[in-house]
């Protein structure tokens, strides 16, 4: 199958700054716990796979599973699953995190009004871990390519749901506004939180 026409196939999958809906929803109600920009960038670096293949026109590999045959055809295949989320995509975030953390100073001026919050690297990574899996959470009810048993065997995808997309989809546009208003009534803005 060409990239084109997986692509094509793939047309209904939210653009990839969409997964930020239901990660506001999220991030609103705990945005003191968690590590902003670990939280945000796993959510959206998650996808770096299937932007290869699509936009880059990286051929999509066929990849040997542990315990024999092949990972089928698919634009969701190393990063979307546990153990790429695990062993890949929170670790790269983390290390990428605290490295930009190290710019404090730039930040904070760049950011004026902006209040740090020093996270320690255990929060760094279950942050992005939380972005990560929301995302995969929100794929896993669009996208059948995704094998929830890589890199060991293939088992496929069986939640894929279009009304579990919508649902997501509308219930987190209301979450969204009511954790907003909650947070403004603590009287301490999510947007002011830096990292």
């Amino acid at each position: 199958m060409s990239n084109l026409s997986m692509l094509r196939e793939n047309l209904e999958m939210p653009f990839t700054p969409l997964h930020l809906l239901p990660a506001l929803a999220f991030y609103f109600i705990f945005f003191r716990k968690i590590h902003s920009f670990a939280f945000f960038s796993a959510t959206l670096l998650i996808d770096i796979e299937p932007a290869l293949y699509i936009i880059f026109n990286v051929p999509i590999p066929q990849i040997p599973l542990i315990f024999g045959g092949y990972n089928p055809d698919g634009l969701h295949i190393v990063t979307h699953n546990f153990f790429g989320i695990v062993l890949i995509v929170a670790p790269a975030i983390s290390i990428l995190a605290k490295i930009l953390e190290k710019k404090r100073k730039f930040w904070l001026r760049i950011l004026r009004n902006a209040r740090w919050v020093d996270y320690p690297l255990k929060t760094v990574f279950l942050s992005a871990l939380l972005g990560a899996f929301i995302h995969l959470g929100w794929d896993l009810t669009i996208n059948e390519d995704i094998n929830m048993a890589f890199p060991f065997f293939y088992m496929p995808n069986i939640f894929v749901n279009h009304q579990v997309l919508d649902l997501v989809w509308n219930s987190s546009l209301v979450v969204i506004a009511l954790s907003f208003i909650f947070s403004l009534k603590l009287r301490e803005s999510p947007f002011r939180k830096v990292p």
